[in-house]
């Protein structure tokens, strides 16, 4: 499954000029028991688990559990709770769907409210992803840990 990167304006950190920015985000369809709802999810490599923001649990229905370990650690070393839950997710491609269950975080009140994820842990730990940055593309290919479900009729 090939997925062409997400082009966005940016302001430069050094000069604030205008830039464009080329991002491997990939659509994402969330499932709970309100129903369900398409994302834009950010493939990241360098995140160790799958994390979205709350609001998207509470408009699906999605029953959280509080983290009992201790808080989780964003870039920079910023402390942040978080909350879980098993989510069927559905990664939405030309050639078809592909469904699975997994656990996945949430981030009560981040900065940026539109911000999905997609880490190890949930997501690319299914996956052989190869980034073509020159391309501007991102391949998936799901592995043998990939948890597939089928949808409900």
């Amino acid at each position: 499954m090939k997925f062409d990167y997400t082009g966005l304006i940016s302001s430069a950190p050094d000069t604030g000029e205008g830039i464009v920015i080329f991002r491997p985000e990939v659509r994402i369809r969330l499932h709970g028991p309100n129903g369900s709802e398409d994302f834009l999810g950010l493939v990241d490599t360098g995140a160790d688990n799958t994390i979205l923001p709350e609001s998207v649990a509470h408009a699906l229905g999605i029953p959280l559990v509080p983290g009992k370990g201790p808080a989780a650690r964003a870039f920079g070393g910023q402390e942040i709770a978080i909350s879980y839950a098993d989510v069927d997710l559905e990664l939405i491609h030309a050639d078809g769907p592909l469904r699975w269950r997994a656990r996945v975080y949430f981030l009560a009140d981040p900065a940026d409210e539109e911000a999905l994820i997609l880490g190890h842990q949930g997501f690319l730990d299914y996956f052989t992803a190869t980034f073509v940055g020159e391309e501007c593309v991102l391949e998936l290919v799901p592995n043998s840990y990939l948890p597939r479900i089928t949808a409900p009729e």
